[in-house]
């Protein structure tokens, strides 16, 4: 019997090492990185076995996957839906109309990415409109609506940032004069608090955690701006001006570390963070940078940070730094646009032309162990890595692949 019973939590520790929801923008860390392992990392010429594809819609957002259901947000017929699927098949379970769709030259669409917290799923959309729905069923909770009830303007290219749910509160980015930033109450979205007067830009909040504190993140036009994630009162703010106010990567976090990065000619830099004032630990600033994430995140693993670098114009690399020191480890010359998302010490990439790249996360130099080329459209969405499944989207379709390694 007690033989029996340890191959039991055995199979059960097993199981659970692979498993996980991936419920908000950049997963359960907020990181870009799923705790997932024994995930398939030798695939064959075609790739990883195709479990489903549907139709999806125009639009950058994500997908997210919390208890079996998958959520996103996409443009059809020139609105803007909110789509629920069946995780395991693909299946509608229900559509939500938020409102008129968004047009622009570099692409229509929504931007954001849904954030699931328990029953309620919250979308913000490309317009303002932001709205609490049940998840099971798409029923509305509440709506507000970030530009006219806090007198902001619509940004050049859509309203972009995820909403953060964290305890009671949603944290949303309203860029106008009196609210650059704000926190709604969760269960009604009244207004809790709301801070500053900087604009907008793309990137989503994010939040530290440190001994006694919860520290706010906001990347907006201007600036990395730290709040106190329960008054609201702004702790410091860090100057960060882009042409265009094209702030677009989340602060990535990594215990007391946060690193920034922007194109435009700007860089990066990582700071260690306190509630009195960060300290620079280096930054490698102008067109020579180390690290300038345009619009894909970068991820960490294991003291070495992996992005793609370059402008939005320009040629891009795939780029490996030395988290404590900035130092360029190696790089990839040429490897083109692309976003990133880390699970089993490995880089799982879809280029924006559609390939699907499996490479390595070592600090020992390139390797490209998979390559499945123009599996998807345009497109650039994050991977999002869930029980097991990868689940891609390009602006037409929505596709899930297994990565659970045979037996």
């Amino acid at each position: 019997m007690k033989n029996a019973i340890l191959i039991f939590l055995a199979l059960m520790t097993s199981s659970l090492l692979w498993s996980a929801d991936w419920p908000h923008w950049l997963g359960p860390a907020r990181n870009g990185s799923s705790p997932e392992t024994k995930l398939l990392t030798q695939w064959p010429a075609q790739g990883p076995p195709l479990l489903w594809k549907v139709e999806g819609g125009e639009g950058y957002s994500s997908v997210v996957v919390a208890q079996g259901r998958a959520f996103t947000l996409v443009q059809r017929n020139d609105r803007e839906i909110v789509l629920c699927l069946d995780a395991a098949s693909g299946r509608t379970l229900w559509t939500y109309e938020i409102g008129p769709g968004f047009h622009n030259e570099y692409g229509s669409g929504p931007r954001s990415t849904p954030a699931v917290d328990g029953e309620r799923v919250y979308v913000t959309s490309v317009n303002g409109p932001v709205l609490c729905l049940e998840a099971a069923t798409g029923k509305v909770f509440w709506q507000r609506h970030l530009l006219k009830d806090f007198g902001a303007k619509q940004i050049t290219w859509g309203m972009s940032a995820s909403p953060l749910v964290e305890e009671d509160l949603v944290l949303v980015i309203p860029g106008a004069p009196t609210a650059s930033v704000a926190a709604l109450r969760k269960t009604d979205g009244t207004t809790v608090w709301s801070a500053g007067s900087d604009q907008a830009a793309y990137a989503s909040p994010n939040i530290v955690n440190l001994e006694g504190h919860k520290i706010a993140l906001f990347f907006t036009a201007n600036g990395l701006h730290a709040l106190d994630f329960y008054t609201g009162k702004i702790l410091w703010q860090i100057p960060w001006k882009t042409d265009y106010g094209c702030n677009i990567c989340t602060p990535l976090v990594i215990g007391d570390l946060v690193f920034i990065a922007s194109g435009e000619q700007m860089g990066c830099a990582v700071f260690k963070v306190s509630p009195r004032q960060p300290q620079l630990l280096w930054e490698s600033r102008g067109p020579r940078s180390v690290l300038k994430t345009y619009w894909a995140n970068a991820v960490h693993h294991e003291g070495y940070l992996y992005g793609i670098s370059g402008e939005f114009s320009g040629v891009l690399s795939l780029n490996c730094v030395e988290l404590r020191t900035g130092k360029l480890i190696w790089s990839e010359p040429r490897f083109g646009k692309a976003a990133i998302t880390l699970a089993d010490g490995h880089l799982f990439i879809v280029t924006k032309t559609g390939d699907l790249v499996l490479v390595e996360a070592s600090p020992n130099g390139y390797r490209e162990k998979a390559r499945v080329k123009g599996l998807l459209g345009d497109n650039r969405t994050v991977p999002t890595i869930s029980d097991g499944r990868m689940y891609l989207r390009d602006r037409k379709n929505i596709y899930c692949l297994d990565l659970r390694r045979p037996g």
